[in-house]
């Protein structure tokens, strides 16, 4: 993925995360987008045991900086809480999935059995994947183009601490 369409993810990933985490509680981790789990120092800054430290502690809350109106703030909840419970049924999946193929893999099965089972995490984990970027997405056209500029600016002024 080039380096101006990741930048844009995390970008997206920190203002769900933080508009989540600022009001209404985590909703979804973006992290799993990074190229091969490898996550970036951005984010790693920003996230932490699935929480949003440093918007904990600023005197005003992001969604107080953003001026999100009580709609927006609605919006937001709704869609985070509606991926949320989606994302949650397909990692309940993945886990017995996961389990399947720790079984198989010391078991007998064939390595033809042992392949199927593994494409069908990779299927699990890609449908996941997208459930989040589509909550993102779903996130981002509730702000408004000046609230987006604003929150690339606070967060790179907290980065920059």
């Amino acid at each position: 993925m080039p380096i101006i369409q990741w930048q844009c993810l995390l970008f997206l990933a920190a203002i769900s995360i933080f508009i989540a985490n600022s009001r209404f509680g985590l909703a979804v981790s973006p992290l799993s987008f990074s190229p091969n789990n490898q996550h970036s120092s951005t984010a790693k800054s920003i996230i932490v045991n699935n929480d949003v430290t440093k918007a904990k502690q600023q005197p005003q809350s992001l969604i107080q900086q953003l001026n999100l109106t009580d709609e927006q703030r609605q919006k937001i909840k709704q869609i985070h809480y509606r991926y949320k419970q989606q994302i949650l049924k397909k990692k309940n999946n993945l886990a017995v999935l996961q389990q399947q193929l720790s079984d198989m893999m010391i078991g007998t099965e064939s390595v033809e059995l042992i392949r199927t089972k593994n494409q069908e995490l990779v299927i699990l984990r890609q449908e996941i994947g997208a459930l989040r970027f589509e909550s993102m997405l779903a996130t981002r056209e509730i702000l408004t183009p000046q609230q987006r500029q604003k929150f690339k600016k606070i967060l790179e002024s907290r980065l920059s601490r």
